[in-house]
């Protein structure tokens, strides 16, 4: 941002001059336009939030709507210290992760009514059906538990209701955008109740326009499906089924579908890059242009990106036994789906064979019939359960507290990678051993990984807070958690290009067949030889076994444990005032990079976090709030893969898990303010001072020789050239230094009912992609303006609401990454954009 350091000013100032104006009496009348007062169940029992000794942001469905909070972006965009990167990644205070490779966990949990999910899927509901969502920042180790070392995100549901009432709703706006929502609940007899809800969603023209034959990218085609029964098990027990399905079949969805490459095309280099070396460059003398060069929104392509969620069941069962000062609770989940992503990984519309003139060592030829038509691929099919016991106090005494058994199980397996089209030779490759027939490759993949994974998880926690004196309370908390996990990781290399045919032509294969053969390279790529033997001869892969579809697998196992915990004490003199002090260690389980082509040394040690925090939280009147904390955090074992120096004598660099060590502290902020009547004015900031601590040393293979600004070399010199770097002194991932969301809202009172005009501005610093610090992987700061008017009649029946979104349209990225320079010197450029101007209107109808 230009004026970055006028805008921090101005913040601290109208930061004091709301404080100013808060000390002064003169608006602090209770007229009805006041600030709303929210209970929040962070600490799992019914609080208010101003009492909660955490740092907290909540938000209710109704305040979701005149805010435009509308999906999982919305929600990290005006939260502060919340950064969101649509792969599925939430991050919060700098705690998130660097990879989706199964065997790693996440670093914010998402619970939907306490059952925890493993994705962020859930936070994509439309607020029809939520009552309120809640974020917890910091590790949240004791009653949370599970990969929450960075904080949570608490959905709560809308449940069955003793009286009759419903909602409807339906919105349209540009880009061919059109929902209906709608949600009818009430009861059936005395003791039973129900709920039933549906969502229709649809985005018929997707944020980046395709040019080419195919569709559009990041369109939408989605539904929901929730219904839920609620029962009365005598006077004290109540129970609750609730079952919800989602189907998405977009162009858009977590992970690579939403985004583009603004690099030109390659048209020069004989081979691709990275796993695309694997196959000759599909744009090798391409005569086309990339849009995305000059408009990232453009894209050129004769594949259609897809996102699709199938199969996806969630099943919750709670039941609440008030035993007479205490209560007893019981949460059940179940939950599955499979997800796909696929798109053209050549990134460009050229169809039609080709032919490629190379050279090898061994003499010249050229390759014919070779395809453009690359395609990547993605799964995730995953199933999960869960149980929880607690039991709670509910007595008024000076003494609360609450103890349970946790347990959670997951089966994960994650089959991905890049496959060509139309290319016999791929197909059917050829054994590099014994020259003859190689397993068939049916599907054309060059490159295929997979990996396996079973989880076994099981927790037992107690907190107990006591109230010293009236004013003071002394919280203490205590988890202990075991972490079992299995699985495979799999790997299949098949190679069509001039370097598998000098790879043939040493072996004895004449070199001028390599125009029409691809052989299965995987034992050779892996431990450097063409046979089994090869890699039962290397100590890194002597657990390796042959599958007899093509390819290499080996075990993986780890056992982890952990005591986790919080000490706090909190102040308050009055109603309005809590101060406190809060330590709290969290945990994340070790793991392995699997899926990823089989890494040299794949395992990760676990993660650890100790939290201090300062918090105070203020209400003056109900008509001035602010909320602050002052945090400081201490991270070990920061699990981040990294390309590793495996052999320095050779220069042989491979992909490995690394624990590195981090601080993160910083300020956040919150505050509401209703200096007079109709008008309500709010703000949040977040400070975020992150710095890797210990990590060396790495090459970074989008800079390899160190040349970037920011690169930090150490002076070794590896044989290809690549210079070793450490990272001691960079930022950590995803961590904008400053981030800012102002607002405000004025009612217009009016006979036919309430008209509220609303604007929010957000600004968002530059952030790192990844744990170097070149300009590469660095997203430019960006600021983001919204225009809402929301009517609501008289009688609360009706509710219209115009939206304007991104209304500036302007140009800001969730991630910014470079590719490795090919021999041409041209880099890859991947962009995720934020979504671009959106703008319509909904309509609701309460009966």
């Amino acid at each position: 941002m230009k004026n970055c350091k006028n805008l921090r000013f101005a913040f601290a100032s109208g930061a004091s001059a709301l404080a100013l104006a808060a000390a002064s009496p003169g608006w602090a009348q209770d007229t009805g336009f006041t600030i709303e007062e929210l209970v929040v169940t962070a600490e799992r029992r019914d609080q208010r939030l101003q009492d909660v000794p955490v740092a907290v942001t909540a938000y209710t469905s109704e305040r979701r709507d005149v805010l435009g909070v509308a999906n999982v972006e919305d929600l990290a965009r005006v939260s502060p210290s919340v950064t969101y990167t649509n792969n599925d990644r939430l991050s919060i205070r700098g705690f998130g992760r660097l990879t989706n490779a199964i065997g790693t966990d996440p670093s914010v949990a998402l619970y939907s009514d306490g059952i925890f999910s493993n994705s962020m899927a859930d936070a994509a509901t439309p607020s029809l059906f939520i009552e309120r969502t809640e974020i917890l920042r910091g590790p949240q180790g004791t009653l949370y538990g599970r990969n929450s070392i960075g904080g949570a995100l608490n959905i709560i549901a809308k449940r069955p209701t003793e009286d009759f009432n419903g909602e409807v709703r339906a919105v349209l706006g540009n880009y061919g955008t059109w929902r209906t929502d709608a949600l009818v609940r009430g009861p059936i007899t005395d003791g039973l109740r129900f709920l039933l809800g549906g969502s229709l969603e649809r985005r018929e023209e997707g944020f980046f326009e395709n040019l080419g034959p195919a569709g559009d990218s990041s369109a939408v085609k989605r539904y929901i499906v929730e219904a839920q029964l609620e029962a009365d098990l005598g006077e004290n027990i109540t129970a609750r089924l609730r079952y919800t399905k989602f189907d998405w079949d977009d162009s858009f969805g977590v992970g690579n579908v939403h985004e583009s490459i603004t690099s030109r095309y390659d048209t020069t280099s004989p081979t691709g890059l990275g796993n695309a070396g694997l196959y000759y460059n599909p744009t090798f003398g391409f005569a086309g242009t990339n849009p995305a060069m000059t408009d990232p929104y453009k894209i050129s392509t004769n594949q259609t990106s897809e996102g699709k969620l199938s199969n996806h069941e969630r099943l919750h069962l709670d039941l609440t036994w008030d035993l007479g000062g205490m209560t007893l609770k019981y949460l059940a989940g179940y939950q599955s789906y499979l997800y796909d992503t696929a798109g053209d990984e050549d990134r460009s519309s050229r169809t039609g064979l080709f032919s490629v003139p190379t050279a090898t060592p061994f003499g010249a030829y050229t390759a014919t019939g070779v395809s453009p038509d690359q395609r990547f691929f993605y799964r995730e099919d995953q199933k999960w359960y869960s149980n929880e016991i607690n039991l709670s106090s509910n007595t008024g005494g000076p003494l609360r507290w609450i103890a349970g058994l946790y347990q959670y199980h997951q089966t994960y397996a994650q089959p991905q990678g890049q496959r060509v089209l139309n290319d016999p030779a791929v197909q059917n490759p050829i054994n590099l051993a014994t020259s003859g027939p190689a397993a068939p490759n049916p599907m054309g993949n060059y490159l295929f990984v997979d990996g396996t994974l079973e989880v076994d998880s099981y927790a037992a926690f107690l907190q107990v807070d006591y109230d010293i004196t009236d004013t003071i309370t002394f919280t203490g908390g205590i988890r202990y958690t075991v972490d079992e996990k299995s699985g495979t990781d799999s790997a299949r290399y098949v190679s069509r290009t001039n370097t598998t045919t000098t790879i043939l032509a040493a072996a004895g294969i004449p070199a001028a067949v390599g125009q029409g053969i691809a052989v299965d390279l995987t034992t050779f790529a892996i431990c450097g030889g063409p046979t089994i033997a090869s890699c039962l001869a290397n100590p890194l892969y002597a657990n390796v076994r042959e599958l007899s579809g093509g390819g290499l697998t080996r075990d993986l196992s780890g056992d982890y444990d952990a005591w986790t915990g919080t000490l706090g004490l909190q102040w308050q003199p009055d109603s309005d005032t809590n101060a406190y002090a809060r330590y709290s260690r969290g945990y994340k389980s070790g793991g392995w990079q699997a899926s990823s082509g089989l890494a040299p040394i794949p395992y990760a040690d676990p993660e650890y976090v100790d939290n201090f925090e300062l918090g105070l939280k203020k209400n003056v009147g109900r008509r001035f709030q602010l909320n602050s904390a002052l945090f400081y955090a201490d991270y070990q074992g920061f699990q981040a893969p990294l390309t590793v120096v495996l052999d320095p004598a050779a220069g042989l660099t491979g992909s490995q898990f690394v624990n590195l060590d981090a601080v993160s502290w910083g300020l956040e902020m919150e505050a509401q303010w209703a200096p007079i009547d109709h008008l309500q004015i709010f703000a949040s900031y977040s400070y975020l001072n992150t710095e890797i601590k210990s990590g060396c040393c790495f090459v970074d293979t989008a800079d390899p020789k160190a040349l970037q600004a920011g690169a930090r070399p150490t002076g070794v010199v590896l044989p290809d050239g690549s210079r070793l770097q450490t990272l001691v002194g960079n930022r950590l991932p995803i961590t904008p230094e400053n981030k800012l969301n102002l607002g405000l809202n004025y009612t217009v009172e009016l006979a036919e009912g309430d008209l509220v005009l609303g604007a929010t501005y957000t600004f968002t610093d530059e952030q790192q992609a990844v744990v170097f610090a070149q300009p590469g992987f660095r997203s430019p700061s960006n600021e983001v303006v919204d225009f809402r008017a929301l009517w609501k009649d008289a009688d609360d029946r009706y509710t219209v609401i115009g939206y304007v979104k991104n209304a500036f349209d302007e140009l800001a990225y969730q991630d910014f990454r470079t590719g490795a320079p090919s021999a041409s010197g041209i880099q890859r450029t991947t962009l995720k954009p934020n979504f671009p101007r959106t703008y319509g209107i909904e309509f609701q109808y309460r009966f």
